[in-house]
């Protein structure tokens, strides 16, 4: 999976290097920096063992930061790289995705827009422990925003997102037990405030 997604964005990188001289030649640059958190409620089974098994529930809150760093396409339409660090209760992820921002409603100085960022999320910075290894995945973050500013200046913008983030935890085994590991997906509501210009 690592080396499809890092085929891609070779593939991205040197398709823009390729077309630079052309289409993206003289198209402004745009950065849209946001902070915020992650909202989710989270089911667990509380006597595995037990027949029936009884579930308890827990709501979770998560920090997120983000930055989007991309072209101006069209007027309306920005495409670029997002970059993030997502702080769940026991996983720091990176995720890494291609990203576009597109303006849906636009008044002088206010704009409703759309976002979408799709890539996978990397555990650079996540110390595993007790023999513990976690492995990041996919991740999927669509939403819509609104932005306060003049065109062509900078502006605050808040946003609400879907989050999904995939990721693996593989623990050690011994003579009794061939493979442990656990299939993770958060799914969170994200609120985030930002700057963009």
């Amino acid at each position: 999976m690592r080396t499809l997604i890092l085929g891609l964005v070779l593939c991205c990188f040197s398709g823009a290097q390729l077309s630079a001289q052309g289409f993206l030649e003289g198209r402004p640059f745009t950065n849209h920096t946001e902070v915020g958190g992650l909202f989710g409620n989270v089911e667990y089974v509380t006597n595995p063992y037990g027949t029936p098994k009884t579930y308890g529930r827990q709501n979770k809150t998560n920090l997120t930061i983000q930055t989007f760093n991309g072209l101006m396409l069209t007027s309306r339409l920005a495409g670029g790289v997002t970059l993030g660090v997502d702080w769940f209760n026991d996983a720091l992820i990176n995720p890494i995705a291609l990203g576009a921002r597109y303006d849906l409603i636009s008044r002088y100085n206010a704009r409703l827009f759309g976002t979408l960022d799709a890539g996978y999320g990397f555990t650079w910075f996540y110390k595993n422990l007790n023999g513990n290894k976690l492995n990041g995945g996919l991740m999927l973050n669509p939403g819509i925003g609104w932005r306060l500013g003049k065109p062509g200046n900078a502006g605050f913008t808040i946003a609400i997102t879907y989050k999904r983030q995939e990721a693996i935890m593989k623990m050690p085994v011994d003579r009794a037990i061939l493979r442990q590991e656990e299939a993770r997906q958060y799914n969170r509501l994200a609120v985030r405030v930002g700057i963009v210009f």
